[in-house]
């Protein structure tokens, strides 16, 4: 990917990731395809987003819904391991549902690059 398509994605959500809104170093964004190229996706600015480094491993070639239906269980499964059940015993680890909306759906209204 040239290095003007890449700072435009950079810039699409002011340098965050457009899942959970983490804010990005340049050098540690990623460029998710919204739609997988697995799925047919396109080569295309209108089908990339800036991502971190965890969001794009997790959503892999997942579709935007399917990656927002795994994050609503993801709670029911980290409390499975043994050391989160100690934090929240002590009040040390707090679980909370996903809000459904990623970090794109939030800032949609806010004037974006593309």
């Amino acid at each position: 990917m040239k290095k003007e398509l890449r700072q435009i994605v950079y810039q699409k959500y002011r340098g965050h990731c457009a899942y959970c809104g983490k804010k990005l170093k340049y050098s540690e964004m990623q460029v998710d395809h919204i739609v997988s190229k697995h799925f047919g996706g396109e080569n295309d600015i209108s089908n990339y987003n800036p991502s971190c480094r965890s969001c794009n491993f997790y959503k892999g070639v997942n579709s935007v819904e399917a990656f927002r239906n795994i994050l609503r269980t993801i709670h029911t499964r980290i409390v499975k391991s043994f050391i989160v059940r100690v934090g929240i015993d002590y009040g040390i680890v707090e679980i909370k549902d996903f809000d459904d909306k990623f970090y794109f759906e939030k800032v949609k209204n806010e004037r974006k690059i593309c």
